[in-house]
Parts: structure tokens; sequence; C-alpha cells
């Protein structure tokens, strides 16, 4: 994984990696995750 600001870090990756697996129930594998600042926008715009 790049180490740029923009990247997720490996504790990230691997806790996102455990939550699919659980909810799957077999396993997998991160092949891409970006950040994605939708969910921050959809809260301010409730908020307001």
């Amino acid at each position: 994984m790049s180490n740029n600001n923009n990247a997720v870090s490996e504790e990230i990756v691997a806790v996102i990696t455990a939550a699919v697996e659980a909810i799957i129930g077999k396993k997998v594998a991160a092949i891409r995750i970006k950040r994605n600042d939708a969910w921050t926008m959809a809260a301010r715009r409730s908020a307001v």
C-alpha cells in the first residue's frame, strides 16, 4: 500500500476485512479500499 496522506492505514484494512469476513462467514481478501467522504458529508447535511 502506498504511503501517502490519503492512504488507508493497515489497521483500518484489517478491521474492514475482519468485519466483512464476520458478516459473510468466509475468508475474503481486500482488493481495493479507498477513502470516501460521503458519510462525513451526509452527517453534515443532516445536522443542518
